[in-house]
C-alpha cells in the first residue's frame, strides 16, 4: 500500500537525520545546487533562444512591412504572414515570463534545506500518517511505470519532499547496529 511506504520512507528520512544531521544538510545542499545550476542553465539558453528568436521575428515583421509597401507582397498575404509571426511573438512571450517565474523559483530554493529541518525537529516518531503529516512533509508522490525483472512486477515510487525534493538516504546508513532495517 502507498501509505504503508511514505510512513516507512519518512521514517527513514527522520531516522537518518537524526543520526546524521550535517551529512544530510550537505547530501541535500550539494543535490539540490546540482539541480539549480542544471535548471538556472537550461532555463537561461532556452530564454536566450526565445529573445533571439523574438528580435528575429521582429526583423521579419519589418521586412515584411517594407515589402508591402514596395508592392513585392500583396495586403492580403502580409496580413496572413504577419498574423502567423505574430501568434508566434506572443507564444514567445508567454513562455519568456514562465521562464523568468522559472528562474526565480530555481534561485530561491537555496534556503529550502533550513525549511525541511525547522519540520524534521519538531517531529521525533511518526507512528502512521495523517493529512497533516503529509502535507507537512509530502510536496508530491511519483509513481513510475511498472516493469518485469526476473519474473517479478516492480513499480519504483519516488517521493518529493517539501523544501528539498527526491532525498533518499543512503542504504548503508538505513541498518542499525544489529544489522536490521532502520
Amino acid at each position: 500500500m502507498i501509505e504503508d511506504l511514505v510512513l516507512e520512507k519518512l521514517r527513514n528520512l527522520l531516522s537518518y537525520i537524526g543520526r546524521h544531521e550535517d551529512t544530510f544538510v550537505r547530501l541535500v545542499t550539494e543535490q539540490s545546487q546540482e539541480e539549480r545550476e542544471r535548471d538556472l542553465r537550461d532555463g537561461k539558453r532556452e530564454m536566450d533562444q526565445a529573445n533571439a528568436r523574438m528580435q528575429k521575428l521582429d526583423t521579419i515583421i519589418q521586412k515584411l512591412y517594407e515589402d508591402n509597401l514596395d508592392g513585392k507582397i500583396s495586403d492580403d498575404r502580409f496580413t496572413k504572414m504577419t498574423a502567423s509571426y505574430e501568434q508566434e511573438q506572443a507564444a514567445l512571450e508567454t513562455r519568456i515570463a514562465e521562464l523568468h517565474t522559472l528562474l526565480s523559483t530555481a534561485k530561491a530554493k537555496s534556503d529550502c534545506v533550513q525549511s525541511f529541518l525547522r519540520i524534521v525537529r519538531g517531529r521525533t516518531d511518526i507512528h502512521e500518517l495523517s493529512p497533516t503529516i503529509i502535507r507537512e512533509f509530502v510536496d508530491k508522490i511519483y509513481v513510475h511505470q511498472a516493469e518485469t525483472f526476473e519474473g517479478h512486477r516492480i513499480q519504483r515510487i519516488d517521493i518529493a519532499w517539501n523544501f528539498i525534493g527526491v532525498f533518499d538516504p543512503p542504504a548503508s546508513d538505513l541498518v542499525d547496529e544489529e544489522g536490521k532495517s532502520a
